[in-house]
């Protein structure tokens, strides 16, 4: 991806008519010559550059991740005359209202919703980055850069980033700069057109109402602007309404065909003693044929435990009263939440310790509820601790978790060896080494966790396997 600036040239006016006559420095003025002083500024900056270049060697810029967007941009089914139904017979919709500037979690659940509507109306999806700003290459996120964008291959493979689906029918995805070439004119459609009449509705209720209207034009390119709502937004996924599109979407290629990247697939090779004691290969993984993956470990039981902002958002669910994720509240699965009575703001203060038990537990209270699903799954021996938590707490849980049960290994994100591009998407790795564990505990209010919680189920992991604190 190119990034641009713009720079604003000022145009100098004439200067003023100098002096007729240059007279010297006056009496005992205190003048120093123009090229000493320079000089002196020159040997300054030298100085300081040299004290610093240790520090500036030291700081290394986060991965821009060339190789995957040149690969998106350059995709074989881009070609004009590739076989029906992509090349110049394909129709696109491009959602440039996707979220920006959120975790992972959230965009992975609109991601899929979008992908799957586009699939519905048999247009070529127009995949997008994964965003956390646009305006430059790098972001500052916790006192950290990170890169502003990831391209969307370099997380996930597979008919979401253009990869071949079936059935056949329906055109391959492609990039967005790709879109934007080969659509210089295109049909601008804002989502708030359907909004006021989808008020309540459930997922499926969107996506039949939106299908509708978009495979009633001919249009061979579609955009939803950025800056207009989300067809599918936040609301939909805190509620039930959004469990009614699962059996559609589980039938989708957007599910069947779903993958994670080859750079995940390396990381997981690479850190796989964390995760299993004796490793079985299975070498037909699709993904990445160099990077062979169990379908299951058994044994291992994976807690998802949010810190840092969470700190603060728990108690922001209580103030409103805030139910699971919609994902996370499968008729099945164990480990209900009901919200307390009162409504919203008015309980909260009531209802803090009910909300942190479950959002934001203590050592104690995980210690307790790993012993009680080690006591329902049997074979449980290893446990991987996906979390943002420091180092220090990471130490403190790992020393109360040893104490409390016969555990062979207790690993955690903060364990894992990494190459720089894959240090900053290692999310995608905790998430599929929890999708592939035998057992799984999260928290019922992240995304991270109930895409997580999708997945498992898309594989037929049984609901007895997955628990909430």
């Amino acid at each position: 991806m190119l990034f641009r600036s713009r720079y604003h040239h000022l145009s100098l006016s004439p200067a003023s008519k100098p002096p007729a006559r240059f007279h010297g420095p006056r009496k005992n003025s205190r003048w120093i010559p123009k090229r000493p002083l320079r000089v002196v500024f020159l040997l300054m900056a030298v100085l300081i550059a040299c004290i610093s270049a240790p520090y500036l060697i030291q700081l290394k810029l986060p991965p821009l991740y060339e190789s995957f967007r040149y690969r998106e941009d350059n995709l074989s089914h881009y070609d004009a005359d590739a076989p029906y139904p992509n090349g110049r017979h394909a129709k696109y919709i491009f959602f440039a209202n996707h979220q920006r500037g959120v975790g992972w979690g959230n965009v992975m659940q609109e991601l899929l919703l979008n992908a799957l509507l586009a699939y519905t109306i048999k247009r070529s999806f127009v995949f997008y980055n994964y965003e956390w700003g646009t305006r430059t290459r790098y972001s500052l996120y916790n006192g950290h850069l990170i890169p502003s964008t990831i391209p969307l291959s370099a997380i996930v493979s597979g008919p979401l980033v253009g990869g071949p689906m079936s059935p056949l029918n329906v055109p391959q995805a492609v990039s967005e700069k790709h879109f934007l070439e080969v659509c210089p004119n295109r049909t601008i459609i804002r989502s708030e057109e359907l909004r006021g009449q989808l008020e309540g509705a459930t997922a499926l209720q969107i996506l039949e109402a939106w299908a509708a209207k978009f495979g009633a034009m001919e249009d061979p390119c579609i955009e939803i602007p950025r800056g207009s709502w989300s067809i599918f937004d936040f609301l939909l996924f805190g509620s039930k309404n959004v469990l009614d599109i699962w059996p559609t979407l589980l039938k989708s290629p957007i599910i069947t065909q779903f993958d994670w990247s080859p750079l995940i697939y390396s990381a997981f090779d690479s850190n796989r003693y964390l995760f299993e004691l004796s490793p079985s290969i299975n070498t037909t993984h699709g993904g990445a044929s160099t990077s062979p993956l169990l379908r299951r470990i058994p044994g291992l039981l994976v807690i998802h435990i949010r810190r840092g902002d969470y700190a603060t958002h728990c108690d922001g669910l209580a103030r409103y009263s805030a139910g699971f994720n919609g994902f996370n509240q499968f008729d099945g699965l164990p480990d209900k939440f009901e919200v307390p009575q009162g409504g919203r703001s008015k309980n909260a203060p009531d209802n803090y310790a009910i909300y942190r038990k479950r959002c934001y537990p203590s050592i104690s209270q995980i210690v307790f509820k790993v012993s009680e699903v080690n006591q329902k799954v049997p074979g449980l021996d290893r446990l991987y601790i996906m979390t943002n938590g420091r180092r220090e707490w990471i130490d403190q849980l790992s020393r109360a978790l040893r104490a409390s049960g016969n555990w062979d290994a207790i690993s955690s994100s903060r364990d894992l060896t990494l190459t720089w591009e894959q240090r900053f998407v290692a999310h995608a790795l905790d998430m599929l080494v929890a999708q592939r564990a035998q057992s799984f505990i999260g928290n019922g209010w992240s995304t991270l966790t109930s895409n997580t919680v999708l997945l498992r189920m898309a594989e037929n992991h049984g609901t007895n396997t997955a628990f909430f604190w």
